[in-house]
Parts: C-alpha cells; structure tokens; sequence
C-alpha cells in the first residue's frame, strides 16, 4: 500500500474497508478521529495518555486536527499528570471509552480534513543531565520523515499487510513510531492491546507479522519453544539497550528470525539499525542519516528529521570501516536499567525535594542504588522506624514522579556522603558503601536482609459480608524473585496466601490452606501498586471469595473453600 504522511492521511485517504487496527476499517478510525476532533475543538494542550494503541491513534490525530498542542507525557503516574495539568492542559484518552471513543462528539459527522502542517510541534521527554525531565520538542514533519526512512530499511523485510504487535506502550517515541507512526503512514494494520505476557503476544503472531519488542522482554524468552512456520514473524524490532548477545540467539531460536534492533533517542527519533545475525555488528545509519565522531569521541549525526537537522549525543562511539559506527558507552549520567532510560540526577533531584533528605546520590551496581543522607526529620524518622521501611517510604515517594524502572532497590543511609579530592565525588566510593563487608564509619543502621512477603494494609473498612483492604505492593518482595526479571509481576500464588493471610486476621476464619479453590486472573499485577482486596465470607456455601481490583479495574478473583470451618 502506498505510504502517506501522517500530516495529509486523513485529507487524502484510504479505502473505507482498508484495515487499521482489530477490525476497525479506516472508515470507522476517520469517523472517530472526526468526532473527538469536534470534542476537543478548543482545547489548547492536550496529554495524550490513552494506553489502548487505537485510540492513541485517534487521539493523537483529533489532538491535531482540532489544533490543540500535543504532549506525550513521560509516564502516566499521578504526580507527572498533575504537574503537567498544571496550566490547563487536559489530559485525553486516559480510559477507553472516556475521554475518546464511545459516543461520538457533536460536529463530526462528514467533517473535512485539511492537511496539517508539518511543522507542528510535538512535545515529548526525555531523562536530562540537570536533574529534571528534559523537554524536546519534535515537528510532525520530523516523525513522517522517520517513519518513511523506517519503511525504506524495513519494508523489505516486513509485507505491506504485515500486523503490527507490541509489547511496549506509544508513551516514548520508540513506540509512537515503531507501533502507530509507521504502520498508519505505510497502511498496515496494527494491534490495539500491548502484550504484557509472552503467553499473549506468542499466541497472537502469525507467519509474516512484526513484533515491536525490547530487551526488557527479549532476555526473558528462556524455556519457551520455537515457533511453528505457522507463526513466525518476519520482523522482530528491538530498541532501548543493546540486546545481549545470548539473548539474541535465543530470540533468533525462538522467532524463528534474526532480532533487528533500532538505535536513537528521544531527540533524533531512529538513527540507526542493525539485524542481529551473528555477533555485534555496527550500526548502520538509516536512509538520509549522516552519522560521524566530534573530536570527543560522541556520536554527531545529522538527518532531516532531527531538530536542526543536527545533534551530538551522549554515546562515546569509533567509527567502523563499513561506513557504520560501534557504541563504547555513554559520556553522560544517564543509565538503562530494564531497557529504560533513568536519569540518576533526576532521581537524586526528587529524592532532595523530600522533606527527609538533605541530600542523595544514585547510582547503578546491577540494579538502581541509592545512597541518603536523612534530614533532621528524616533521621527521626529513621530511627523511629528502621532503613528498611524507610526506604520503602521513599520508594512510596518516588512512584508518585517515577516508574518502577526509576525507584532504588538497595539503599545506604549516611551522615555524610565521602568526597575525594577538590570536593569532587567519587563514584568508587559511593558503590564500596554497598559491599557487605567493613561498612565505613559514617553508615547509619543500613537495609535489613530480610524482605518483605506481603505487602502494606493502608486502610482496611467493613463490609456486609466481609471486608474490604487497600494494600501497597512493595517492588522489593520476596515473592518476585525470578517472576520476572526486568518485568515484575505478583505471583497468583501470592495473591491467594494474601487473601487467606488476611481472611484470618480480619474475619477470624482459620483457614490451614487454600483448598478447593478458584481463581481468575484478568489483568497481571504489578508492583509498586495500590490495589484493593475484597474479602467475602459465605458460611451457608463454605466459601471465601476475593477479589484484587486497582481503581475499578478487577485484577483477579476467585473463591477458596472453607470446609474446616463451621458456618
């Protein structure tokens, strides 16, 4: 199908019965953006949170077409919406079905579309070196031009109806591209749901369709089988850190074709690609991409999709002979930790703002590490109630601004951080404060070894039949370890023993083991989660039920039996 700007795709069209994401005909997705387009006429900015990959689509379309600003925000957590609502922004598509699609709005019936103008800015972030999330600003134009350079390296590889899977959300450029972007200018059709499990997005490839994925996923792939002819894909894209090289012979085993992995950033979108079929091969530039060394060794590229049209990255790169170029490192604070990009001096910077630090230093030592000097208050409060839970409280803290991949792991709390010479810090005194052996002097009482098996009960209320808990779930539990790396999720088993635990304790029932029970799990639960259990006893039937929901969302429930107990 032929390729068509983003900027001109709903003024110069497709046919009506052309596909475009889970049945929906591009008829219907022209309809939908005419109609929230109507909705949203006047709104000035607009943060485009929905996580469903269709109505991103609409909503991003009826964003521009009704000339509001676009922000894609950095992540969806409280504190990041709020601080980005503050001057009047509103965000859209937060629920399917509520802020887009569903009812139409008034107006849009037979709306005409007029060409938007490329240089309509677009607003994203990414971790800065100042502390503080980095605002860049990319044209429409910028992102068609990407897309299209995409397609010319990709569209070989990938047939013209090839379905479009994901495992990672539209909320960074990797996947606004790889996942809406390039399918709706090329024609392909795309899933609307991001896979969460292996089990799910493994069941819904079939032979000749594209998997948008990451290392976070990729290096999680042992023990599953190769796939059948039947369903292997063609293209399988990985971006976000350097795939590991076990992990790209395995994926290769199990997909049946070698990984192609994208190397860009936030600022210049893709720049570079490299198919992984044997060893660490260069990264070659996409079409219109220049790419060279400034005489600090960072990787300068050059492109008509980068703002300017230049820009000097924080990658330390040599040059290869092929014309392509090898990464060595980054030259700047900036680390990936699960595929995602953290910035440790944005994290220091929201730690500081706690009343409880006086100041903070992150680091990386296998996982995110912090180091605390506590505040007057926060060393009250720390030895009120320990460094593990006042870790924990920080942790809490933190998820209000910050994604799981963005929370520290292993803490160390000191009356003062060790400088070297000159005042300048060095990073191997930092990382020997977490050796476990001959602690300095000035650590306080440190993290303890145990950890926790059940998460916080923040506020517990009666009910008819039962009761009703919120609980926090720790991203440091016991019960996530291996399940999985890079991508926790709580373990079923884990949410039973906590509906019997808590069942004891709150109505009395004894209960020795689960037994004779059932159980539905609808959504995966994560950690560093506020979810809501719901505990009700039915004496006449002998049965517990529950039920784990996160806002209005059922996550699981089930029933277990209650034989030993008398009704």
């Amino acid at each position: 199908m032929t390729a068509i700007p983003l900027s001109r795709l709903l003024a110069v069209g497709r046919p009506d019965d052309a596909p475009v994401a889970d049945g929906v005909t591009f008829a219907r997705f022209r309809a939908d953006v005419a109609g929230n387009a109507a909705r949203l006429k006047g709104c000035r900015r607009g943060l485009l949170v929905a996580a469903d990959g269709y109505w991103g689509a609409v909503g991003l379309l009826a964003l521009l077409h009704a000339g509001a600003e676009v922000t894609i925000p950095p992540n969806a957590q409280p504190g990041t919406l709020a601080a980005l609502s503050a001057d009047g922004a509103i965000p859209v598509g937060g629920d399917l079905g509520d802020d887009l699609g569903g009812n139409l709005g008034p107006g849009g019936e037979g709306m005409a579309f007029a060409p938007l103008d490329p240089e309509t800015p677009l607003t994203f972030f990414t971790s800065g070196s100042t502390g503080e999330p980095k605002r860049v600003v990319r044209t429409l134009g910028m992102l068609e031009a990407e897309a299209l350079a995409t397609e010319a390296v990709l569209g070989r590889l990938a047939g013209p109806t090839a379905r479009v899977h994901a495992t990672v959300p539209h909320q960074h450029v990797y996947g606004l591209n790889f996942r809406l972007l390039w399918p709706l200018v090329t024609g392909r059709p795309f899933a609307s749901a991001m896979h969460e499990l292996w089990e799910t997005a493994l069941a819904a490839l079939d032979a000749g369709s594209v998997l948008v994925t990451s290392p976070a996923h990729l290096t999680r792939l042992a023990g599953i089988a190769p796939l059948p002819p039947s369903r292997r894909p063609a293209l399988v894209l990985s971006a976000g850190a350097p795939l590991p090289e076990p992990a790209a012979r395995e994926a290769a085993a199990v997909f049946g074709t070698p990984v192609t992995e994208i190397f860009g950033s936030t600022e210049t979108g893709a720049i570079a690609h490299r198919r992984r079929e044997a060893g660490d091969p260069s990264w070659r530039p996409l079409p219109g991409v220049v790419a060279g060394r400034t005489p600090d060794g960072r990787l300068r590229v050059g492109a008509t999709h980068v703002e300017g049209r230049k820009h000097v990255g924080s990658d330390l790169v040599e040059m290869a002979e092929d014309g392509g170029f090898r990464v060595l490192g980054r030259a700047d604070r900036i680390a990936k930790v699960e595929g995602k990009r953290v910035s440790l001096p944005e994290v220091e910077a929201q730690l500081r703002r706690s009343p409880l630090v006086a100041d903070a230093v992150v680091l990386t030592l296998e996982q995110l590490c912090a180091v605390v000097v506590p505040s007057a208050e926060g060393a009250a409060r720390l030895a009120d109630i320990g460094a593990f839970r006042f870790g924990r409280l920080l942790r809490r803290e933190l998820s209000a601004v910050q994604e799981p991949a963005g929370l520290p792991r292993r803490w160390r709390f000191v009356s003062r951080l060790p400088d070297g010479a000159l005042g300048k810090r060095r990073h191997a005194d930092i990382a020997a404060l977490f050796e476990e052996s001959a602690l300095p002097e000035i650590v306080m009482p440190v993290i303890a070894t145990h950890r926790p098996t059940a998460p916080d009960v923040r506020a517990v209320r009666p009910l008819a039949d039962g009761v009703e808990l919120d609980l926090f779930i720790p991203g440091d539990l016991a019960q996530l370890d291996g399940h999985f790396p890079g991508m926790p999720i709580v373990p079923g088993v884990a949410q039973i023993d906590w509906a019997v635990t808590f069942a004891n304790t709150h109505l009395g029932l004894g209960i020795e083991a689960a037994q004779s029970l059932q159980v539905k799990f609808r959504r995966v639960t994560v950690p560093d989660t506020l979810v809501t259990l719901a505990l009700r006893h039915a004496p006449a039937r002998r049965r517990l039920t529950f039920e784990y929901r996160c806002g209005d969302e059922t996550l699981s429930s089930g029933s277990i039996g209650v034989e030993g107990i008398a009704p």
